[in-house]
């Protein structure tokens, strides 16, 4: 199956330029509840290179046939670093493009009006959401000109998919932080998964609803083969993490050691620690030294799976994305629940699309659970 990818050009927040119709080489990352990036090459001598001569945006779009084309929602980038050689006579340059999204690095969190900040933080109340946060200080930087180009789906009060918001939680953040790092920190307590559901616009939801579709189940469940949709399964395992031990310290002479008696691990007691500012209750730390000694219990591992676009049935993009679970080869080859983590894609030269997916089974989405865990009880203000 022809499946391919293209490049369009747009003016910033604005319509199309036209088409990069000879680039060298395109890689694109999707990853789950992160940025996607884009980097290719191009020749300043091939048509087209007066489309990319100044700010622009490049927008993505796959088909499988050659004639039919999609824009991928998530995959409008901001043209805003190069990199070539002065003396290369063939004039080619390398372009690395976040996504549209990162512009929320361009406004930051301010002091909300006649309301003090607490120790140099904006401060939301324990029954503050992903949803009030993330719209109190999107709109606010509309309102200062910031972020112009940039809509979204959700309210203070529903989520992207008309969802109630859930996990409420006390947090200060600090002044001046930009806000895609409030959005990252945000997934990171668990509070909320995002996506780009169009070129310039940001779609939040409950965790682990909408962006958690299973088509590892029914009738025509997704489930990529080995020799058919998969060419290549490693796996990075690693012990690094291991630990039956946390020393946890807090605030006010706050210090708690948690010991998991039924991790037995090969060289014995291996130690791990952490230090929570804002914790001042004894089973707050006890609780996530709890959390670490269950993380530390397993080791951890990569899976990544090296995948075909021309003999396989189940493409990327068009059949599953980021945050769906497939079925895909585990250990020993046999299919398992998995959930995509990223998708990577490339086009050489000669046109030739490739790319991998990085998966996830249950152990590894309960270790991000536990990670979340520690991270909101962390966040106390």
């Amino acid at each position: 199956m022809p499946f391919d990818l293209r490049l369009m050009v747009y003016n910033p927040n604005g319509g199309r330029r036209g088409m990069l119709a000879h680039p060298l080489q395109i890689q694109a990352a999707f990853p789950l509840n992160d940025l996607p990036s884009l980097r290719f090459s191009y020749s300043m001598r091939a048509p087209g290179a007066d489309l990319i001569a100044t700010p622009c945006e490049i927008g993505l779009q796959w088909s499988a046939d050659c004639e039919v084309w999609t824009d991928y929602p998530e995959g409008q980038f901001l043209l805003i670093r190069r990199e070539g050689e002065q003396l290369d006579q063939s004039e080619v340059w390398t372009f690395d493009c976040p996504s549209y999204l990162w512009t929320l690095q361009k406004a930051v969190t301010y002091a909300a009006s006649g309301v003090e900040p607490t120790n140099g933080n904006r401060m939301f109340n324990f029954t503050s959401q992903a949803g009030v946060i993330l719209h109190t200080l999107l709109t606010e930087a509309q309102a200062r000109g910031a972020l112009t180009g940039l809509g979204w789906t959700f309210t203070a009060s529903a989520d992207s998919s008309a969802a109630a918001w859930q996990n409420p939680m006390a947090l200060g953040i600090p002044l001046g932080t930009d806000l895609l790092a409030v959005l990252l920190r945000l997934v990171s307590y668990g509070m909320c998964d995002f996506r780009m559901t169009g070129p310039r616009q940001l779609s939040a939801y409950v965790p682990d609803t909408t962006l958690m579709r299973d088509l590892a189940s029914g009738t025509a469940p997704v489930e990529l083969r080995a020799g058919r949709d998969v060419t290549a399964a490693p796996d990075v395992a690693t012990l690094e993490d291991l630990a039956n031990a946390a020393y946890v310290v807090g605030d006010n002479n706050i210090r708690q050691e948690v010991v998991n008696v039924n991790a037995s691990l090969p060289w014995g007691r291996w130690e791990t620690s952490a230090r929570e500012v804002g914790i001042t209750a004894t089973a707050s730390a006890n609780t996530i030294g709890t959390a670490l000694v269950l993380r530390g219990a397993q080791p951890s591992t990569q899976r990544t799976r090296e995948i075909t676009m021309y003999q396989a049935r189940w493409l990327p993009l068009r059949d599953y994305v980021p945050g769906d679970v497939i079925l895909a080869p585990g250990a020993g080859g046999a299919l398992e629940r998995m959930r995509v983590r990223q998708i990577t894609l490339t086009r050489s030269q000669g046109g030739v699309v490739a790319g991998n997916l990085v998966l996830a089974d249950r152990r590894e989405d309960y270790q991000v659970r536990v990670a979340r865990q520690l991270a909101a009880l962390a966040a106390r203000p």
